[in-house]
């Protein structure tokens, strides 16, 4: 999807797709960074516009619009933890329309039910019998999810930046000297712009 096809239009049929279906409907895969650029334009014309008529107008798009935004997201969210709950229980959900920028809700929530299962159910101790009869599959997949954990990125903004939102549908208000962990592909884009500085890891 071009940031050029998005709109208020496009964005009520979106949702209502995917409010109809079980499944996770196709996305493209730069869909929220496209939506920051949408609603940056749009903040950009209420600034510029100077009749109240056209700005009460403007506002009340902005509004809406991140209403539409957030139910999509919302609808999104719901079937990424459902698909968790069922690879956590041995399922094999259909991910294949999940985006990178929704995956580490997907793992996290994986993670998180795996060690409370163990925890729960096996008093979060095992003998050695059991680290050696775990499931390889399970292994494999907390392998994976800890290669994820770690794709967020430390930047240092270098300048203000005015209200936005971002790939997980937040609003942000930067400011200049603010350190923040983003989404890999947010951080990328906010670097591209010379707004932030990336701050490396210290490798532990």
């Amino acid at each position: 999807m071009d940031t050029d096809e998005i709109s208020y239009k496009t964005l009520r049929k979106i949702q209502q797709t995917e409010g109809k279906s079980p499944m996770l409907t196709k996305i493209d895969s730069h869909f929220y960074n496209d939506l920051l650029d949408y609603m940056k334009n749009l903040d950009n014309r209420l600034e510029k516009e100077l009749k109240s008529q056209k700005q009460m107008l403007l506002i009340d798009e902005i509004q809406n619009t991140n209403k539409i935004i957030r139910s999509i997201y919302e609808y999104r969210e719901k079937k990424i933890l459902l698909a968790a709950i069922s690879k956590a229980r041995g399922g094999r959900p259909d991910l294949k329309n999940l985006i990178d920028a929704e995956r580490n809700l997907f793992d996290s929530a994986l993670k998180l039910m795996i060690q409370s299962r163990e925890q729960l159910l096996e008093g979060g101790q095992k003998d050695k019998r059991g680290k050696d009869d775990k499931n390889v599959e399970t292994k494999k997949e907390e392998s994976k999810i800890e290669r994820k954990d770690n794709t967020n990125q430390i930047v240092m903004v270098t300048q203000n930046i005015p209200e936005f939102i971002g790939t997980d549908t937040k609003k942000y208000t930067l400011r200049a000297g603010d350190i923040i962990s983003l989404p890999k592909n947010m951080s990328d884009m906010l670097l591209k712009r010379n707004v932030v500085k990336e701050i490396k890891r210290q490798q532990s």
